[in-house]
Parts: structure tokens; sequence; C-alpha cells
């Protein structure tokens, strides 16, 4: 048997690659990259900023313009600031309804992990009532829909008479029976074909108008906002050096209103890739495809910088610089010797004597 000692010799951990200082050196040697190519990245974007305002809105020239010259200077820009705010309206609308979509999306995600709505109860309703929760109550008119159906006369019912069980039961067994109840049909619903037909060209109309409504309301909306943040020109009587002011004040909105609009455009972009990576999430939960399992592949640490920086980096970084230098130690050679020897040695009293003192 073996013994225990000999069993721990043998149950050899194996060593790591790197070492703990090594790896905690690399990885602050990484955040700090990342850390410069975010700073330089934010950098980029401002002035990709600055130069796609600067292009979007040159710089005013007053200098020799005369009154005429002047009021088609403050014309044009008074145009070119209406465009702008309407084009940055548009696009917070835009974000706005991105960001609705952006939490039902998330919602759909929860309920496919396995939270889900409560099921709903089917509730009678009128269709008063149905058509008071689509509109506002306080607009809406009793809708009379026996108006215009024709007037029909009811069959009298025939009375069944009361007869013997026994016979009814006699009646439908067998083949005969079974074709009866099949040649029945299915139980007749309570309200007619022509009735759900009315019913739901009603509604349907209904929500023609309510969407008509909704988009006149949203029309008049944006106008009144627009007409606030830029209101009419008034040029009558006004000289020179009051015309050179007003250039400058739609110049300096026209200047904050593209910055807005650039601002709003970057976040539209943003919204679209998070509405992209959810709907692959919503698709992935669904089963219908699922991502491949990514290996893990040895690279080195300039490999790994060369491709988060890309090719804009070529020169190789050199973690082993600011490494202190250990010397090993060298390992001890066991002297070969004849068994024979150590045999002798260990035999009788006195080699367990040897053994039991070096134990302890």
């Amino acid at each position: 048997m073996m013994k225990t000692g000999e069993s721990k010799c043998y149950e050899r951990k194996p060593k790591r690659k790197f070492a703990a200082t090594r790896r905690l050196f690399i990885k602050e040697k990484l955040l700090k990259k990342a850390a410069s190519m975010l700073v330089a990245e934010n950098k980029e974007k401002e002035l990709e900023k600055e130069r796609v305002v600067n292009e979007s809105v040159p710089p005013l020239k007053l200098s020799g313009l005369s009154v005429q010259e002047l009021q088609e200077l403050c014309k044009e820009l008074h145009q070119k600031l209406d465009v702008v705010d309407e084009t940055r309206y548009d696009m917070q609308v835009k974000v706005n309804k991105n960001e609705n979509e952006i939490v039902s999306l998330k919602q759909k995600i929860i309920e496919l992990k396995g939270m889900k709505k409560p099921s709903l109860k089917r509730v009678k309703k009128t269709t008063d009532d149905m058509l008071g929760a689509c509109t506002d109550a306080s607009k809406l008119k009793k809708a009379d829909f026996k108006a215009n159906l024709k007037t029909v006369k009811k069959e009298d019912d025939k009375k069944e008479e009361v007869t013997d069980w026994r016979k009814n039961v006699e009646a439908l067994s067998g083949m005969e029976g079974r074709k009866k109840l099949f040649n029945a049909g299915p139980r007749k619903s309570k309200i007619s074909a022509s009735r759900r037909l009315y019913l739901k060209t009603k509604l349907l109309k209904t929500a023609a108008l309510m969407l008509e409504k909704t988009k006149e309301e949203r029309i008049l909306q944006k106008e009144v906002t627009l007409t606030e943040k830029v209101p009419p020109l008034q040029l009558s009587g006004l000289s020179v050096q009051d015309l050179q002011t007003l250039c400058k004040e739609l110049h300096r909105k026209i200047d904050v209103a593209d910055e807005e609009r650039y601002d709003i455009d970057v976040k539209v972009a943003k919204n679209i890739k998070e509405i992209e990576d959810l709907n692959q999430k919503v698709f992935e939960l669904k089963g219908k495809m699922k991502r491949p399992a990514l290996k893990r592949v040895k690279i080195s640490a300039d490999a790994m910088l060369g491709a988060l920086l890309g090719a804009k980096v070529k020169e190789s970084v050199d973690f082993k610089v600011n490494l202190k230098t250990v010397k090993k130690e060298e390992e001890k050679k066991e002297e070969v010797t004849d068994w024979r020897k150590n045999v002798e040695a260990m035999s009788g009293m006195e080699g367990r004597k040897k053994l039991f003192d070096a134990n302890q």
C-alpha cells in the first residue's frame, strides 16, 4: 500500500502560467490604457461635433453690409432657424418613441425569462361602455345601434312537448342518434353575424376618427411649440445696428439649436442600436436561434492591445520593464547510491530507531 506522504508527492497541482503580481500588473496596465482610450474617444467626439456644427453654421460677416442686405440676411437666418428647430423637434419625438419601445422590449424579455403578466378575465360590457373606454366619456353621445336596423317579426317559439325521457334516450341511441346529434351542429351565438359586422365597422370607424384627431393635435402642438421658440420677424423701422444685433442673436440661436439637434441625433443612433440588441435577445429567448458558444483562445498581451486599439498603435508594449529580477534557486540533485547500503543501514533496531527519530 502507498503511504500518505508518497500520495501527497504524486498529487501535484498544475502550476499557473502567470503569477498573481504579474496578472495584477497586466490588469492595471489594461485599465489605464482603456481609460486613456476613453478620454481620447471623448475628445474625438467633441472635435467631430464642433466640426459638424461649424460646417452647418458658418461664422457671420456683417461688415460693409447695407440695410437691405442685412434684412435679407436676417430673413435667411430666421428661415434656417425654423428648419433646424423643426428637425430637432422631430428627432425629439423619435427619441421618445424609441424609449417607449425599449421599455416594452425590456418588459417582453422579463416575461420570456419567466415572469408573466396576470391573465385578464373576460368582462361583459355593452357597446356604449366599450366606446366610452376608447373615447372621452364627457364628449360621448349615447350610440343608438338599433336606429338603422330592420324590424323583423319574431316567430312564435314552439313549445316542446313533455314526453317520456325513455323515448328520447331510445331515439338518440345507436348510429341514428349520433347522426342526429352531428347534424344538429354547434350552438348558435347570441349575436347574429350582421350584428357583429356592424359593431366591428362602427369600432373601426371610431378608431380611424380618433387616429385622425390625434394626428391633427400633434401637428397643432408642433406648430405652437415652433412658433413660441421662433417668433415671426419684425424688420420695419430697424437701424443698421439693430439689424446687426438681430442677426447675431439669430446666429446664436441657430448654433444652440443645431448643437441640440446633433446631441439628439447621437441619442437616436444609440437607441436604435439598443433596440436591435434587445430584439436579438428576444429572438434568442424564443429559442429560434442562439449565439454559438465562444472558445477560449490563447493570446499575448501585445495581440490583446492590438485587437483593442486596432492599427493605430504598432508599438509593442513591454510588460517586463518594471518587474523585479529574481534568481531561481538551483534544485538539489539527489545522489544516486546503492540501494543495498540503505537497506542494510535501516535494518534492525538501529534502523527502526532512525526512522522513529526522523518522523518526530
